[in-house]
């Protein structure tokens, strides 16, 4: 049984494919606006290297949001496509979780943001519990000196900052521990374990209805 996830949240966008045992095929880049362009070539290109075979394919994992709203609605439709076309269970995962769940636990609270374009950042609070990092309340928009604001104590920030953002946030040194832009990527393998965990519980979503997570539908980007 093989799963493919597919994150299409903003430009940066991922593809994997888990077997329960091995992550198969993972890869990242930057696509910018090319969303429509890039993913389903990718899908083929990830299958043809794995040497896996469309029908081996038994879920697919999809990053849900927060993001662009082009990115987001464009890699949900191909979920949901697949799903259809090819019997396939659906789980839709967080965005921000999948930043979290790819750092390292430890007893510091957690910020894990998304560009949300317009100097914004879409930011998620973590806490762990039960050995592993769960929210600690809702997803928000703010920008970059907003969240330093807010940091009172000692925080690890993760995600996508670009530099302006990171030197903000630096000027809170003592309590804004950034991680470096390698701890920070958001991994489609990340995601694919994610999705699979849940999967095997039983938990899977309706392909009919399933939107996108937007924190504000009408200030979304189109990027």
């Amino acid at each position: 049984m093989t799963l493919l996830a597919i994150d299409s949240s903003t430009r940066s966008s991922g593809l994997a494919l888990y077997d329960g045992i091995n992550v198969r095929y993972e890869c990242t880049w930057a696509g910018h606006d090319y969303h429509g362009v890039d993913l389903a070539p990718g899908i083929e290109q990830a299958l043809k290297l794995s040497g896996i075979k469309v029908s081996a394919l038994k879920a697919v994992g999809v990053a849900i949001g927060p993001g662009s709203y082009t990115g987001l609605r464009i890699g949900l439709a191909l979920a949901k496509g697949l799903a259809f076309s090819q019997g396939l269970d659906l789980i839709a995962v967080p965005s921000l979780d999948i930043v979290a769940a790819g750092q390292p636990l430890q007893a510091l609270p957690l910020v894990a943001v998304l560009q949300a374009g317009r100097r914004r950042l879409a930011t998620g609070r973590y806490k762990v519990k039960k050995e592993r990092w769960l929210p600690d309340g809702p997803a928000v928009l703010m920008t970059a000196e907003e969240l330093v604001e807010s940091i009172q104590h000692p925080t690890l920030i993760c995600g996508e900052l670009g530099e302006d953002e990171r030197r903000v946030l630096g000027r809170k040194y003592k309590n804004a521990m950034l991680q470096s832009p390698a701890w920070s990527l958001r991994r489609p393998a990340i995601l694919a374990e994610l999705a699979w965990a849940r999967w095997q519980n039983g938990d899977i979503d309706a392909v009919k209805g399933l939107a996108p997570i937007y924190l504000q539908a009408s200030q979304a980007v189109s990027a």
